[in-house]
């Protein structure tokens, strides 16, 4: 205990005043002062004391000492109560006696601790609701802090109605949020919508958050169907390309499939028709293919026609070629056997081959593998052999791949190998890449040199910085369809990333780097060194991203050129949201730099451009962008400058629309342009594959007494019924599922009448069987009520009913919960209620212990058209002090 001490003197005797410490406080909590006066001669029967409180304190209780002749020492006790919203930092108390007209003042420092806390309430819910529905779920937010909180409300699921996402509380406001979404249409038979809310506060405190489950079903009407039916698309499409002098025309067919094709799911079926190609070039959609695929229970597969075989990473990455591939899957083993014949690379002629994985765990395996092709290299052709070995091991904290091959070719064996490691821990994160290939080596990379290396030390969860550097010098063998080629690269790096939250991040890197283009001509070969700084700033509605470099380049296009040249860039690409539908999103850039000068003259490159995104109700989709330009750097893949997709699906009939101005880079032509334009349609139809076997059937009626039973709109999951003058409903030929039983419509009813079981209710039909259901309906009951706020006993606390808490009303049995807000006269309600036994509690959140509600939880039996009335009585919680001859006591009276 800290001890403070002042001493007065007077003309008859010295005073000595001490008090104990209170150390920290919580704001809207109560603490203990004492204080002991003491003198060296008895202290005068007219000795006065008082003690000064800040603004809105409150004395809740004191005790004083009996005054008694020739007293030396006198013992003085207060109960103190702080305001619930009193902000952080230091407050005097000055206790002052009174002895002679001499004052004796002790002061006491009262530290309130900072407490930063938001609560979300989930005010009112549906019990249920429909596809396509508006559900709206209403939250209540409140600082229940000391702070000033800047907040920023968002949803993962819907939208804030109503209400800005950014909001800005006082200690102890409160505000009223409603989060609205539109309940998608699914092919669920039960389902659940949840909405969420969370509230954001600065610094990095945990956010506040809170969510809600709402029982959904169909509102469509769907016919029971009695067939098993299997998904297939037909349609056909007008495809134009015109690139370089040439320009061609077509109309293609196509037809593809995918689905099982047995009840038991058991036979995956996956096809593809598409023809006949009238394109010398391959565009992407534009060749021809037939293809199809073949599961039979997730274990043994089978691929026919067109399809892409990937290996391994070294012999064969990704090659879309025709031909014939069988795998199987075992507990311990699995093997791949395949022949293909390439498409779209001119290198390559058959391969075939095979592989064959030993499991040594569920996080890892090792293999054997091998391929032979017929290869096309420089106007010859002959045959490579290969044989390799493979690891993987795939953990929490560990990604590895390692791969290591021999090739023989034309008498000459040469090697390959490849490794991929990938450390992710709690404070580094480590990845490598390796990649080897030799001249005489003709699997997926020929003569193909990599190395790069990432280091990043995760400083705290906001701050990481690293390492990284990488030597790029491959030649893979790509598709003409991936219009790619790999430049040849060298660079180091030095980087720090910063996250101060969610919304923004900064990246700040230095750099050396070389880089050469690998077509001819070249338009690149530049060496330079430069920092970077990129910011980038994301929220529902906006984002940025900004990138800024300064630093030295060489040309080396140039030869022997050994001068520096000063360059720097500045690049900025928005989007903002307008609408819920719209996003709309610029480009632009500005290079001062001589790289890219075959004279090594610096020059100002201007690159500029814009996109747009549409969005409506999941029917129309459409893009657009549009790039004046691009750096010699970038064009080493394929790269649009005008670029518009248009989708229109509805439900049966899907339309769309694809257009643009793309380079390829590696086209054979000198106008490297391409203008297309694609137009499709296709058919929805779901074929009948087989009648649906083992179906069940579902029963009901409604039961009561007093009102109609018929015309009663019965749901089952997306299957509706009418009931009989009797109550009766029933479905036939239900496929065996979980479905949400409701009644959607009883306009027979009339108002007071509600089913006696939760609704809707979860019930399982099985297979070939009957569910029998019973919905007992009853009139209800109203439970009306009312909070007093009594007043205390004690004068003291008399200020505490200018700060009068809110406060909640839950209603609540095994079935329903039902929450309410207590108005501004303390009155409540909950009408129309199921008759039966319920808990009524009353509390106040936010944990306020300024408050006691006396009997806040009630039990009640309500009757039918009967209406019960409540009362809870509201009083500050005032304190009581018992005292013993050794110390101070102090108790909370309940």
């Amino acid at each position: 205990m800290l001890t403070i001490t002042l001493k007065g003197f007077s003309q008859s005797q010295r005073l000595v005043v001490t008090s104990n410490s209170p150390g920290k406080v919580a704001a809207g909590g109560h603490f203990t002062l004492f204080f002991e006066v003491k003198s060296e001669n008895p202290l005068p029967e007219s000795l006065h004391e008082k003690i000064s409180l800040p603004q809105r304190w409150n004395l809740l209780s004191e005790r004083k000492p009996e005054i008694v002749s020739g007293q030396k020492v006198r013992k003085y006790m207060y109960v103190i109560n702080t305001p619930a919203g009193a902000a952080a930092g230091g407050y005097l108390i000055n206790f002052t006696v009174n002895a002679m007209q001499h004052p004796v003042t002790t002061p006491v420092l009262v530290m309130i601790d900072q407490v930063r806390k938001v609560d979300i309430l989930v005010i009112s819910q549906p019990e249920f609701t429909k596809e396509g529905d508006t559900l709206r779920v209403e939250y209540m937010v409140q600082n229940s802090g000391n702070k000033k909180e800047a907040l920023i409300l968002k949803s993962t699921r819907g939208y804030l109605e109503n209400t800005k996402d950014t909001l800005m509380l006082d200690p102890g406001a409160k505000m009223t949020v409603v989060v609205a979404q539109i309940v998608p249409f699914t092919d669920a038979n039960a389902w659940q919508s949840a909405s969420d809310l969370s509230a954001d506060m600065t610094d990095g405190i945990q956010p506040a958050y809170q969510a809600v489950s709402v029982p959904v079903f169909s509102a469509k009407v769907k016919k029971i169907d009695p067939y098993y039916r299997f998904p297939v698309e037909i349609g056909g499409g007008y495809l134009s390309y015109v690139y370089g002098n040439r320009s061609d025309v077509a109309f293609q067919y196509s037809a593809l499939g995918r689905g099982f094709v047995d009840q038991k799911q058991k036979h995956y079926l996956d096809f593809t028709l598409r023809g006949p190609n009238q394109f010398v070039f391959p565009a992407v959609g534009s060749y021809d293919q037939y293809s199809l695929d073949y599961a039979y229970k997730n274990q043994t597969f089978v691929s026919v026609g067109d399809y892409v075989m990937q290996l391994n990473n070294l012999m064969e990455f990704g090659r879309f070629g025709r031909g014939l591939r069988l795998e199987q899957q075992f507990k311990r083993i699995s093997y791949t056997a395949f022949y293909q014949k390439a498409r779209f690379f001119p290198n390559q002629r058959d391969a075939a081959g095979g592989k064959i994985l030993f499991k040594l765990g569920q996080a890892s395996n090792v293999g054997l593998h091998y391929a032979s092709k017929n290869v096309a290299y420089f106007r010859q052709q002959f045959w490579s052999n290969m044989l390799g070995v493979s690891a993987n091991i795939h953990t929490k904290d560990i990604q590895l791949e390692a791969e290591a091959a021999s090739g023989q070719a034309r008498g000459i064996t040469d090697y390959g190998g490849f490794l991929r490691f990938q450390l992710s821990k709690k404070w580094i994160s480590l990845s490598s890449n390796v990649i080897y290939a030799g001249k005489d080596f003709y699997g997926f990379y020929n003569n193909s040199r990599l190395l790069n290396l990432n280091l990043g030390l995760n400083i705290t969860q906001k701050l990481t910085v690293g390492l990284g550097s990488n030597f790029s010098d491959v030649n893979p063998g790509l598709d003409a369809t991936s219009y790619s080629i790999s430049p040849k690269d060298r660079s180091y790096l030095a980087y720090i990333s910063y996250l101060p939250n969610q919304k923004n991040r900064f990246f700040v890197f230095y750099s050396t780097q070389q880089r050469e283009d690998r077509l001819k001509p070249i338009d690149f070969h530049y060496w330079e060194e430069f920092g970077n700084l990129s910011y980038n700033y994301t929220s529902e509605k906006f984002s940025v991203f900004y990138q800024g470099r300064y630093g030295h380049s060489k040309n080396l296009l140039i030869a022997d050129n050994t001068g520096k040249r000063q360059f720097f860039s500045n690049l900025i690409q928005p989007t903002i949201r307008t609408t819920k539908w719209l996003w709309l999103g610029g480009y632009l850039e500005h290079q001062h730099t001589s790289k890219f000068s075959s004279a090594d003259i610096i020059q100002d490159l201007f690159f500029y451009g814009g996109n747009a995104r549409i969005s409506l109700k999941k029917n129309l989709q459409a893009s657009f962008m549009y790039r004046n330009n691009y750096a010699p750097d970038e064009l080493y893949e394929r790269r649009s400058y005008l670029d518009l997709s248009i989708l229109l699906d509805l439900k049966r009939h899907r339309f769309s629309l694809t257009g643009g101005r793309t380079y390829v880079p590696n086209l054979d032509t000198r106008d490297k342009n391409t203008l297309f334009l694609t137009m499709k349609y296709a058919l929805k139809l779901n074929i009948p594959v087989s009648r649906k076997r083992n179906l069940g059937s579902l029963k009901g009626k409604l039961t009561g007494f007093g009102f109609p039973k018929q015309g009663n709109l019965i749901q089952l999951g997306s299957h509706r019924f009418m009931t009989d003058s009797t109550g009766m409903f029933s479905f036939e030929g239900v496929a065996p599922d979980n479905y949400y039983l409701s009644i959607t419509q009883n306009e027979a009813r009339g108002e007071g009448v509600i089913p006696v079981v939760k609704m809707p209710m979860l019930v399982e039909v099985k297979a070939d069987s009957i569910k029998v259901v019973e919905i007992p309906l009853s009139r209800t009951g109203n439970i009306l009520g009312k909070v007093e706020f009594v007043k205390p006993s004690q004068n003291g606390v008399l200020a505490v009913l200018k700060e009068k808490p809110m406060v909640l009303v839950k209603m609540s049995d095994e079935m329903t919960s039902l929450i309410t807000e207590v108005n501004e006269k303390g009155e409540f309600s909950f009408k129309e209620i199921r008759p039966g036994s319920w808990n009524i509690s009353a509390y106040i959140p936010g944990n306020q212990d300024r408050f006691i509600i006396d009997d806040s939880d009630k039990r009640v039996d309500l009757d039918i058209d009967k209406t019960i009335n409540i009362v809870f009585k509201l009083r500050p919680n005032e304190r009581r002090i018992h005292f013993s001859n050794k110390n101070f006591e102090v108790s909370v009276k309940k």
